[in-house]
């Protein structure tokens, strides 16, 4: 029992030296200014890069005058394929929505002098952009070129243990390498009206919403104080059988003599 109370004493020991440190620093967090990696002077409505088809991205064929594929909607295969009536099979991986249907255009002239062929994407499923940290839900989002943070952290909606004002946006390379991040203040951007750097994002973008210094508190208390719930356990429970024991009204009585 002894050893159970010094364990719980230098536990909170630990305790209190992490609360002091954590609210301390708290506030002094490093803060990431690649700004001009994210914002463009004027803000695009849209992603610079153009949108190729991967799986299992879904695209939807129109036609007025080749009624076989009119209104064909297929996904990408994970070969990159597509199978269209009259048509067959066609590789759509890697491909902008206009160099599809001028293909599609093509192959389809061995049938109807005057085809004419619209592709368009109906399911933006193959490229993602992240949200993880303190939000209600996190997790991939579909990338259309179109997201930008604000848009985007509305969708995840950031919990009540939340530091908006430390939200990290991150952009990795095609390797995966982390290249650029910024510190972006979400509550500037909601209460003051300060869209500055609500960027359009890109593909493969993360937004990283950490928790406050209270809140990762908390969760560090948490953790420390999780190997000391068996010991403390082991400790109460001869007391607590103890005072069962003798609050049973069904338990042995004590007699005031023998037969």
């Amino acid at each position: 029992m002894r050893s159970a109370m010094i364990k719980r004493w230098n536990a909170l020991g630990v305790l209190v030296f992490l609360a002091v440190l954590l609210l301390t620093t708290g506030g002094c967090a490093q803060k990431y200014t690649d700004y001009s990696s994210f914002v463009r002077n004027p803000q695009p409505l849209v992603t610079a890069t153009e949108y190729r088809m991967a799986p299992p991205d879904t695209v939807l064929v129109m036609s007025s005058r080749v009624r076989e594929i009119n209104g064909q909607q297929q996904q990408v295969r994970p070969d990159g394929m597509i199978s269209l009536p009259l048509l067959g099979t066609s590789f759509a991986a890697g491909k902008t929505c206009e160099e599809l249907a001028e293909e599609l255009r093509v192959a389809a002239t061995d049938y109807y002098e005057d085809a004419d062929v619209t592709v368009r994407v109906v399911g933006f499923n193959s490229k993602k952009i992240f949200v993880f940290g303190e939000v209600d839900t996190a997790g991939p989002y579909p990338y259309t070129g179109t997201n930008t943070i604000l848009g985007t952290l509305a969708r995840a909606q950031p919990n009540r243990l939340a530091d908006v004002s430390r939200v990290q946006v991150l952009r990795p390379n095609k390797d995966g390498e982390l290249i650029r991040r910024m510190t972006i203040n979400l509550d500037d951007m909601v209460k003051r009206g300060d869209t500055g750097l609500d960027s359009v994002l890109e593909e493969g973008d993360i937004i990283y919403v950490p928790p406050t210094a209270m809140a990762s508190l908390g969760l560090a208390f948490q953790q420390l104080l999780l190997p000391l719930q068996p010991a403390a356990s082991t400790v109460n429970a001869p007391v607590n059988m103890a005072t069962s024991f003798n609050s049973d009204p069904y338990g042995p009585q004590q007699t005031g003599g023998g037969y």
